[in-house]
């Protein structure tokens, strides 16, 4: 529910913050071009600071809410996640911040009724399609999070010329759920599939 605009090898560049893929650790490989950021700090909006106030643009609403801002940069990049992996790591990282999250199955159940009362989940939990948008195409580069480090990573140093140093800022250890959480997660998630934003 942000884009993050800044000009990197001379050109404009738009990278749509889908949360729970990624987002942290490439905002920080953006601040490491440019402006120095260490690799341990978690960047987000600091962009605004050291890039200009249009540099970092977050509204509630979604991706609709500055597509066009999106259509104006030349290099537009979206990172998406495996959809179950998605909902599933925002659940239990939102359930540390919403006492009112007590268990994933009621979460699942529920799915939209949380979203309408914990801006958290709102944030964390939405699907790639309601962050990225409906249509892949409208991106000149489009990763899966696996491929962050592998191809997204020295694209970045290409155009920023310098290295950037990795680095994972969220991990968490795997988690397990059940068979049948595991179809409630992906029914919930039905509309990635449907648009394209993951395949299996």
């Amino acid at each position: 529910m942000a884009l993050v605009r800044v000009t990197l090898g001379g050109k404009r560049l738009g990278y749509v913050r889908n949360n729970k893929a990624g987002s942290t650790t490439i905002i920080n490989y953006l601040g490491q071009l440019l402006w120095n950021e260490k690799p341990t700090t978690y960047s987000g909006t600091n962009v605004q600071d050291f890039c200009g106030d249009d540099s970092y643009i977050g509204r509630e609403k979604g991706f609709e809410s500055y597509h066009q801002e999106l259509k104006a940069c030349e290099i537009r990049i979206a990172v998406y996640r495996d959809p179950i992996d998605k909902i599933i790591s925002g659940f239990y990282y939102c359930q540390r911040m919403c006492p009112g999250l007590k268990d994933l199955d009621s979460f699942l159940d529920n799915y939209n009724e949380y979203l309408r009362i914990y801006n958290y989940a709102r944030i964390h939990c939405r699907t790639n399609t309601d962050m990225l948008g409906p249509d892949p195409r409208i991106y000149t580069h489009v990763y899966n999070m696996k491929d962050i480090d592998a191809k997204l990573l020295p694209f970045l140093e290409q155009l920023g010329g310098k290295k950037i140093q990795k680095t994972r800022l969220r991990e968490h250890p795997p988690r397990v759920i059940t068979k049948e959480q595991e179809a409630k997660a992906k029914e919930v998630m039905a509309v990635d599939y449907k648009n394209g934003w993951y395949t299996q």
